[in-house]
This record gives C-alpha cells, structure tokens and sequence, in this order.
C-alpha cells in the first residue's frame, strides 16, 4: 500500500506508507482491508494509497474507528473514491450531504497522469451498490447510499 515512488509494477512496494488495521476480508466475492497512514495514525490528514498491494477495496480509518472512505482499484490503480464523511458539492450545484455516499472516478489525461473527477461526483449505481454496499456496510453502518 503506497504512492507511486514506492510502487513496484511487479507487486508489492518498495516501502509501506499504510497499515493494516483490520485483516483481510472478502465480502460479497471483494477483497477489503481497512487502513490507515503510518505517520497519521488518527486518519485527520491523509487520503488512502494511490495503489493496492493485493486488495481491491480499501477504507480509511476516520476518528471515530469507522471507514470514512473508500478507494476501489483496477489493476493494483486507483479506480475510484466513494466518499461519505463530508458534504460535497460539484461546481454544477449538485449537493450529496454529509454521510450519503458518492462516487468521484479516476481519469488518465493526455500527459498521462491519473487524476481525480472531483467536480464530477456522482451517486452509486445500483451495480456498484450491489457489490461495494455489503464492503462499506460491514465498516461503517452509518453510511446511506
């Protein structure tokens, strides 16, 4: 689990930023772990690996001990971020209150780099419900869809 200085494209890292603060699960047929920054260990400051070691979900731990996050990967790559503990709203005015989760994806740009569409968040699908809901669920309870 780490960042791209530390990511090895034949697996595994060069130096772990994350921790394991649960073991490893599979849910409804998807690999989950929750996690948390080593040099953050209350989860206030830091975001969620930009690669996977060998999980497709990771959550952030927030303050509370509950995921406040999620991070679905491709391919070991960020894919896309399901966010629930803020209020987020695009320039558009569409508005998801804190709690209710929202999708924001991934995109390559024309220099290759990999950048988040935040501006463009989004509700889950039903699809993306049915396979990452029982993953969120099972770590935060809380969280409406």
């Amino acid at each position: 689990m780490g960042n791209q200085r530390q990511y090895n494209k034949d697996g595994g890292f060069t130096q772990y930023l994350y921790k394991d603060e649960s073991d490893k699960e599979i849910i409804g047929g998807v690999t989950c772990k929750l996690v948390s920054r080593i040099d953050d260990p209350s989860g206030t400051h830091s975001g969620l690996p930009k690669y996977s070691s060998t999980t497709e979900v990771y959550l952030k731990k927030g303050k509370d001990g509950l995921a406040s996050q999620a991070r679905v990967y491709k391919d070991r790559h960020s894919f896309m971020d399901i966010d629930w503990s803020h209020t987020h709203k695009n320039p558009d005015g569409t508005t998801f209150p804190k709690g209710t989760a929202h999708v924001q994806v991934y995109k390559t740009d024309k220099d290759g780099n990999v950048v988040r569409l935040s501006d463009k968040a989004r509700p889950m699908t039903d699809a993306e419900i049915k396979k990452y809901g029982p993953v969120i669920k099972h770590y935060n309870p809380n969280v409406k869809f």
